[in-house]
Parts: C-alpha cells; sequence; structure tokens
C-alpha cells in the first residue's frame, strides 16, 4: 500500500485490479463474468464485455495513433493486461446510455445496502481535507451545474462521461485515437455548456 487507508487520497488503478481480485475470491467468478451476470445482461448491454483479442466483434472500431501525421494501430498490449478490473471493456455509447439510465435507479444497488450519494460525495481522509473525488468518479462544477465525470484511454481509445446528476444530463464521448491526439473530455465539456448555457 502507498499509505495508510484514510491516510490521504491519490487516483491510483491499483484499487481497480484489487477489486477485481476482491470479486474473484468472494464469489469465485473472474471479475468479467461476474459483470456479465450482474450488470451486462440485466441491464440489456449486449455488445458491452471484457476486452478478447481472439473474439471476433462485429463493427468493433479499431484503435489507433497517430505518429509524426500518420495514422498507425494502436501498439501492442499483451492479452493478460486486458483480464484486470481497471478498464479492459468493449462497449458502445448506446450501452453506457442503458447502464447511466441505471444509475438513476436501484436497479445496481440498493439504497438500503449504501448511500448512493456517497459516490457522488467529495473523499474527505483523516486530515479533514477534501478531495473532489467520489467512487469512481471526478467531480466538477460546470456552469454552475454540478458534475460527475470519469475518463479513460485504453490501446487507442479515449472516452469521457460526464453526468450533470441534477439536471438528468449525461454527455458520452468515444474516440478510437490515442490519448495525445484526441480531447473527449473537452468535447463533452463544450457540449454540455451549449445545453447547460
Amino acid at each position: 500500500m502507498g499509505f495508510a487507508p484514510g491516510e490521504k487520497w491519490s487516483y491510483s488503478n491499483t484499487g481497480y485490479v484489487l477489486l477485481g481480485i476482491i470479486i474473484h475470491r468472494v464469489t469465485g467468478e473472474f471479475y468479467g463474468d461476474f459483470l456479465q451476470a450482474r450488470i451486462f445482461r440485466p441491464l440489456g448491454m449486449a455488445s458491452t464485455q471484457i476486452i478478447s483479442e481472439a473474439d471476433i466483434v462485429p463493427h468493433r472500431s479499431s484503435g489507433y495513433r497517430l505518429v509524426k501525421g500518420q495514422l498507425k494501430n494502436q501498439e501492442w498490449v499483451s492479452p493478460s493486461l486486458n483480464t484486470t478490473a481497471d478498464g479492459a471493456l468493449y462497449t458502445n455509447v448506446l450501452d453506457l446510455a442503458k447502464w447511466d439510465a441505471a444509475l438513476y435507479t436501484t436497479r445496481l444497488i440498493r439504497q438500503s445496502s449504501f448511500d448512493l450519494d456517497l459516490m457522488w460525495s467529495p473523499v474527505k481522509p483523516n486530515d479533514g481535507k477534501t478531495y473532489p473525488y467520489g467512487f469512481g468518479w471526478g467531480l466538477a462544477s460546470r456552469c454552475g451545474h454540478k458534475a460527475v465525470i470519469h475518463d479513460g484511454a485504453w490501446q487507442g481509445f479515449t472516452m469521457s462521461i460526464a453526468r450533470y446528476l441534477d439536471d438528468r444530463l449525461t454527455v458520452i464521448v468515444m474516440t478510437n485515437l490515442d490519448s495525445d491526439n484526441s480531447k473527449p473530455e473537452k468535447i463533452a465539456k463544450d457540449a454540455a455548456e451549449i445545453y447547460l448555457k
């Protein structure tokens, strides 16, 4: 561990990797199978799955990068890196819209088992300072509207999801170009500001 629990806050993908290991130890299932059974299938997210280079996925986009102004395929990534719970999903915007809609309900998490508002509340370590991050979500204010945000990049793909909870507005931007050359978070912010203003 980088520090004792509650001592401070730092974003780290390691926490997600550990979550996948915990899911396996508690359920005996691979975390990807757990997600299929508990989230993707119940929500009708038929196009969402853990990355598998061996599977043929109809209509799957390829990830790209720019090298000296020329479009190239993504760099090779060991398939073993796509078996941990810190990302590595194939999905599409329609499936993400289903997941987003479910987050406004108790379909995924019962209110009685978890205070859903904690997901969108700033983390507060033992020193009393707060940090603009909830459970897997960055916290921001845009045009005076509360937003929860998460961005990601992997294998020539980038994405940004910004949820304006009080407005029930969600902006999802997905690209198939490396993070050095695409800025989905800026597109998502600009699109939301057009609506919010």
